[in-house]
């Protein structure tokens, strides 16, 4: 049995900037976090990932701070400068990880409003693509994104997909992007699966892949081309899914084994 393993973003669905409004109005008393999400190109990376990284760039810049019934804390400036002359990496490894999950937690309210005004929607071809395998014999549809899994069940939600997902591998997992790969594919494999194809837009997610020991399908209906999904090794390289045969025969056929 093949699972077919999809990633969400640029995948599966498009939006004009829905998920990173979301995020900026999470952030919106951040003025160093929000300035570093206008520089981010996001394609491929896990939602703990980047807010992590916007956190890390708020680090340093003195701001007032509120914790719940703990008053208003004014950074001191001393600190504020030892941290901002610290690596990027370096700071990452302070942010707090309940300061994330806040975040993440107001980003996904945030979603769903933008969700619920349909601003998500399949790719081209999808519409047809996903429910025609669903019927098919011998295949598993599961997620492999860098979504959190109720980020996912809004995004795909909206584009009117969710239900033929019945199960994957998200942000909400794990941060780095292989063991997210790593999870789907044991989740498949305990549905019966023997075989699994990842299939995603960007090279984050085709080396994601490799590194989990699975092969990749790179479709160009992202920020990538067909040229830089093969550069980085995709044993399948489609530029899209609007051919319903086609696709069907590439994703069924036979793929070099890794």
């Amino acid at each position: 049995m093949r699972a077919l393993l999809w990633d969400i973003d640029g995948t599966l669905t498009r939006s004009k900037g829905a998920g990173t409004r979301a995020l900026a109005a999470t952030l919106h008393a951040r003025p160093a976090a929000l300035e570093e999400l206008r520089k981010m190109r996001l394609d491929g990376m896990t939602d703990r990932a980047i807010v992590r990284i916007l956190l890390a760039a708020e680090l340093g810049h003195l701001r007032e701070e509120r914790a719940p019934a703990q008053g208003v804390i004014f950074r001191d400036p001393d600190e504020a400068v030892k941290l901002a002359a610290l690596p990027i990496q370096e700071r990452m490894q302070l942010v707090r990880e309940s300061e994330i999950e806040a975040v993440l937690e107001g980003y996904l309210a945030a979603l769903s409003v933008e969700c619920a005004q349909g601003a998500f929607a399949p790719q081209p071809g999808i519409d047809a693509l996903i429910p025609h395998l669903a019927t098919r014999d011998g295949i598993l549809l599961g997620l492999c994104t860098g979504n959190l899994e109720r980020g996912a069940e809004l995004k795909l939600g909206s584009a009117g997909l969710w239900s033929h997902f019945s199960f994957g591998g998200y942000g909400s997992d794990a941060e780095p992007r292989p063991e997210i790969v790593r999870k789907a594919w044991e989740r498949a494999r305990a549905r019966g699966a023997t075989e699994a194809l990842v299939i995603d837009d960007t090279p984050r997610g085709i080396l994601a892949a490799h590194e989990a020991g699975l092969p990749a399908c790179g479709v160009a209906t992202g920020r990538f081309t067909a040229h830089d999904l093969g550069v980085h090794g995709a044993e399948i390289v489609v530029e899209n899914f609007a051919d319903l045969d086609r696709s069907v025969a590439l994703l069924l056929g036979d793929f070099p084994a890794r």
